[in-house]
């Protein structure tokens, strides 16, 4: 049985932020805020049928989570990138935005105290 992958990646956040772990999530919450405001057109592709346009926009969007070690949500992006994923089965806009706010979530906790 395949195992979900972590929402964050911790090890490669902190890998990628080089010692600027606040610079590296103001960085992420850049990226939070782009992907939000790509979601809106990204409805319009799946209502045109325009899949390979959403495919190619996904892979960018993969490309900066993976970055910034957004494992689940990369690994979600990779299952709907693949040719004739969407229009098998769709894509969840709802899913992929509760994700997103998980992602939000773990990065915002990166600069929480250890205990």
């Amino acid at each position: 049985m395949k195992e979900e992958p972590a929402v964050l990646n911790p090890v490669r956040f902190i890998k990628m932020a080089r010692g600027d772990t606040a610079g590296l999530i103001a960085i992420a919450g850049d990226y939070f805020i782009e992907t939000r405001r790509l979601i809106p057109a990204w409805m319009a592709l799946l209502e045109a049928g325009d899949f390979g346009r959403l495919r190619e926009d996904l892979h960018r969007c993969k490309g900066g989570a993976a970055i910034f070690g957004l494992d689940r949500l990369t690994a979600m992006i990779i299952d709907h990138e693949r040719p004739m994923a969407i229009e098998t089965h769709g894509f969840d806009v709802a899913a992929f935005e509760s994700e997103l706010r998980a992602a939000e979530c773990a990065v915002t906790r990166m600069m929480e105290p250890v205990a």
